[in-house]
Protein backbone atom coordinates (compact mmCIF):
# COMPACT_ATOMS: atom_id res chain seq x y z
CA UNK A 1 0.00 0.00 0.00
CA UNK A 2 1.17 3.37 -0.94
CA UNK A 3 0.99 6.21 1.21
CA UNK A 4 -0.48 9.14 -0.33
CA UNK A 5 0.88 12.53 0.54
CA UNK A 6 -1.32 15.39 0.52
CA UNK A 7 -0.27 18.55 -1.55
CA UNK A 8 -0.66 22.32 -0.91
CA UNK A 9 -0.48 21.73 3.14
CA UNK A 10 1.90 24.41 5.05
CA UNK A 11 3.73 23.10 7.73
CA UNK A 12 3.37 24.92 10.94
CA UNK A 13 6.90 25.10 11.45
CA UNK A 14 7.48 26.52 8.13
CA UNK A 15 4.48 29.30 8.65
CA UNK A 16 6.77 30.19 11.59
CA UNK A 17 9.69 30.63 10.09
CA UNK A 18 7.99 33.03 7.10
CA UNK A 19 6.66 35.19 9.57
CA UNK A 20 9.93 35.49 11.55
CA UNK A 21 11.56 36.13 7.83
CA UNK A 22 9.61 38.93 7.46
CA UNK A 23 9.63 40.13 11.01
CA UNK A 24 13.28 40.12 10.55
CA UNK A 25 13.43 41.97 7.10
CA UNK A 26 11.27 44.64 8.41
CA UNK A 27 13.47 45.29 11.58
CA UNK A 28 16.18 45.26 9.50
CA UNK A 29 14.63 48.05 6.43
CA UNK A 30 13.33 50.17 9.84
CA UNK A 31 17.02 50.36 11.47
CA UNK A 32 19.73 50.17 9.10
CA UNK A 33 19.01 53.96 7.68
CA UNK A 34 19.21 55.14 11.12
CA UNK A 35 22.45 53.31 11.77
CA UNK A 36 23.99 54.37 9.07
CA UNK A 37 22.63 58.19 9.57
CA UNK A 38 24.47 57.77 12.66
CA UNK A 39 27.77 56.75 11.76
CA UNK A 40 27.67 59.60 9.14
CA UNK A 41 27.10 62.03 11.81
CA UNK A 42 29.93 60.74 13.60
CA UNK A 43 31.86 61.18 10.57
CA UNK A 44 30.66 64.53 10.32
CA UNK A 45 31.59 65.22 13.95
CA UNK A 46 35.39 63.89 13.43
CA UNK A 47 35.93 66.25 10.22
CA UNK A 48 34.71 69.32 12.65
CA UNK A 49 36.91 67.73 15.59
CA UNK A 50 39.77 67.59 12.74
CA UNK A 51 38.86 71.40 11.72
CA UNK A 52 39.03 73.00 15.24
CA UNK A 53 42.66 72.44 15.84
CA UNK A 54 42.98 75.02 12.61
CA UNK A 55 39.65 77.06 13.26
CA UNK A 56 39.03 78.61 16.25
CA UNK A 57 35.56 80.03 15.17
CA UNK A 58 33.10 77.63 16.28
CA UNK A 59 30.03 78.73 14.06
CA UNK A 60 32.61 77.30 10.79
CA UNK A 61 32.36 73.79 12.89
CA UNK A 62 28.41 74.56 13.36
CA UNK A 63 28.04 75.00 9.76
CA UNK A 64 30.78 72.08 8.23
CA UNK A 65 28.51 69.52 10.60
CA UNK A 66 24.86 70.91 9.38
CA UNK A 67 26.15 71.36 6.04
CA UNK A 68 27.88 67.63 6.07
CA UNK A 69 24.06 66.22 7.42
CA UNK A 70 21.91 68.57 5.09
CA UNK A 71 21.25 65.61 2.71
CA UNK A 72 21.04 62.64 5.53
CA UNK A 73 17.53 61.57 6.85
CA UNK A 74 14.23 63.96 6.71
CA UNK A 75 13.18 66.04 9.46
CA UNK A 76 9.80 68.07 9.87
CA UNK A 77 9.49 72.03 9.69
CA UNK A 78 6.83 74.04 10.21
CA UNK A 79 5.34 74.87 6.32
CA UNK A 80 3.91 78.68 7.15
CA UNK A 81 0.64 77.64 7.34
CA UNK A 82 0.53 75.99 10.66
CA UNK A 83 1.46 72.63 9.13
CA UNK A 84 4.39 70.59 9.39
CA UNK A 85 6.40 69.43 6.51
CA UNK A 86 9.16 66.97 5.72
CA UNK A 87 11.87 68.04 4.11
CA UNK A 88 15.86 66.18 4.14
CA UNK A 89 18.24 66.49 6.28
CA UNK A 90 18.54 66.46 10.09
CA UNK A 91 17.83 70.40 10.72
CA UNK A 92 20.50 70.52 13.63
CA UNK A 93 20.16 73.30 15.69
CA UNK A 94 22.71 75.19 17.75
CA UNK A 95 21.71 73.89 20.61
CA UNK A 96 22.04 70.37 19.13
CA UNK A 97 25.84 70.88 18.71
CA UNK A 98 27.51 71.60 21.33
CA UNK A 99 31.48 72.85 21.61
CA UNK A 100 33.31 73.63 24.41
CA UNK A 101 37.54 74.07 24.37
CA UNK A 102 39.57 74.03 27.05
CA UNK A 103 42.32 76.82 27.06
CA UNK A 104 44.53 75.82 29.11
CA UNK A 105 45.43 71.87 27.68
CA UNK A 106 44.04 72.47 23.79
CA UNK A 107 41.68 70.23 23.62
CA UNK A 108 38.00 70.40 22.21
CA UNK A 109 34.92 68.57 22.90
CA UNK A 110 32.10 68.41 20.15
CA UNK A 111 28.67 66.60 20.83
CA UNK A 112 25.55 66.30 18.51
CA UNK A 113 22.05 65.41 20.01
CA UNK A 114 18.94 64.47 17.71
CA UNK A 115 15.63 62.61 17.24
CA UNK A 116 14.71 60.64 14.55
CA UNK A 117 10.64 59.58 14.63
CA UNK A 118 9.93 56.27 13.00
CA UNK A 119 6.33 55.72 11.56
CA UNK A 120 5.82 51.33 12.78
CA UNK A 121 4.11 50.61 9.41
CA UNK A 122 1.79 49.45 8.77
CA UNK A 123 0.27 50.92 11.83
CA UNK A 124 0.40 54.75 12.73
CA UNK A 125 2.12 54.52 15.87
CA UNK A 126 5.49 56.47 15.95
CA UNK A 127 8.79 55.85 18.27
CA UNK A 128 11.81 58.34 18.57
CA UNK A 129 15.40 57.60 18.77
CA UNK A 130 18.05 59.55 20.44
CA UNK A 131 20.95 59.42 18.97
CA UNK A 132 24.46 60.85 20.42
CA UNK A 133 27.59 62.11 18.31
CA UNK A 134 30.70 62.86 20.63
CA UNK A 135 34.24 63.20 19.99
CA UNK A 136 36.76 64.79 22.55
CA UNK A 137 40.47 65.15 22.89
CA UNK A 138 43.33 67.43 21.29
CA UNK A 139 42.77 68.30 17.49
CA UNK A 140 45.20 68.18 14.73
CA UNK A 141 46.43 71.37 13.90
Amino acid sequence: MRAVRDSGKVSLGTLVLLLLLGGAVYVVALYVPLYVDSLDVKEAVAAAHNLAGRNLNDAVLRGEIRQRTSEMGTHEEPDGWGGLRTVPGLGLTDEQIRIERNGVTGSVRIEVLWDRTVTLKPTRRTHTFHFRALKEGIPPR
